[in-house]
């Protein structure tokens, strides 16, 4: 386990393969109702493996299961540089081994067989299950742990994402671009995306015995409860009773409660009216709570079609846009 990062716990599958998660086995079971939301919540989404190792290469064995999006990128970061994303489209051509090439001289002189010891972090594919079967490296090479030089993953702070797809990460192929991990590499915190693609506002998603201690909580519903209701009351006490239990369990954690972004279908009337009025219904209930904090959905990613993959969810560019907006936003109050 302490070689992943953003994640709950490291499950040993029967055929010994690693199993990165994000839910504890109460919340799988919330999830596992069905079978859309069971597939999204096995998604490794924010899970990222980062040691330090001064081999020339790194080869990841692994085995991938249902996914939400049929494709399969991961993420590589040298030093803390982005240098490539490696994967497959759709998901059954990925190979079952994924090579990481690890000398990219212009970076730090790095050569092969020179034994510099390098950071390396992968993101892991985040609209996918994924499994770990082994790890190679290069014969006669070191690996370690690394957290910026701290003693371990705990001393740093603690930041959990609450929301539906797009705080999943739908639909950027690029698991690091995502606003969450965004927000947590510049934050420098250790976080958990409990984003699942289709959730709403819904106490049960809260797990008030998860061995958790957050600092910062964001929280990312709405629009699919838009769709879901067929009356604002129905939607207000759905709401209410979430922020109620969050802030019960999480007292001392500051809260974000983020607006639906814009889609495309912002003129459209649902059963419990436009989408406009599940954003003022939001503001209305939080305010009601002293640690909540609203942050305006609609300034986070431009309110532009070519911004969205399908008007619902940000692209790569879409997200670049949110995570400096809520960025912008959170560090006012912190």
């Amino acid at each position: 386990k302490k070689y992943f990062k953003n994640v709950y716990d490291i499950k040993i599958c029967d055929d010994g393969s690693l199993w990165p998660v994000r839910f504890t086995d109460k919340l799988f079971s919330v999830y596992n109702v069905d079978e859309g939301k069971r597939i999204r919540s096995f998604c490794p989404s924010g899970v990222c493996m980062e040691l330090v190792t001064d081999s020339s290469f790194l080869n990841l064995s692994v085995k991938t299961l249902d996914f939400a999006r049929n494709f399969a990128y991961f993420d590589l970061y040298i030093d803390d540089v982005f240098v490539k994303t490696i994967g497959a489209e759709p998901v059954e051509s990925l190979p079952e081994t994924i090579s990481f090439d690890l000398c990219h001289k212009h970076i730090n002189g790095k050569v092969k067989g020179d034994k510099k010891k390098q950071k390396i972090t992968i993101y892991l594919p985040h609209l996918v299950g994924v499994h770990i079967k082994a790890i190679e490296i290069e014969d006669g090479s070191v690996v370690g742990n690394c957290y910026n030089g701290c003693n371990g993953a705990e001393q740093k702070k603690f930041l959990l994402c609450l929301g539906d797809s797009i705080t999943q990460g739908m639909t950027a192929k690029s698991p690091s671009s995502t606003y969450p991990v965004q927000l947590a590499k510049v934050l420098g915190m250790n976080m958990i995306n409990h984003g699942v693609g289709g959730y709403i506002f819904d106490e049960k998603s809260i797990d008030e015995e998860m061995d958790i201690n957050p600092d910062i909580i964001t929280v990312a519903y709405g629009v699919n409860d838009w769709f879901r209701y067929n009356s604002i009351d129905q939607f207000r006490e759905m709401c209410h009773n979430f922020f109620n239990k969050l802030i019960a369990i999480y007292p001392k954690a500051k809260i974000f409660a983020i607006t639906p972004v814009w889609c495309s279908s912002e003129g459209e009337a649902k059963a419990v009216g436009y989408l406009s009025e599940i954003r003022k219904e939001i503001e209305q209930v939080v305010c009601n709570f002293n640690t909540v904090h609203v942050i305006d959905g609609l300034k986070m990613v431009p309110n532009m079609p070519e911004y969205f993959v399908d008007g619902v969810h940000p692209n790569e560019l879409g997200f670049m846009h949110y995570s400096v907006n809520l960025l912008n936003e959170i560090v006012k109050y912190i």
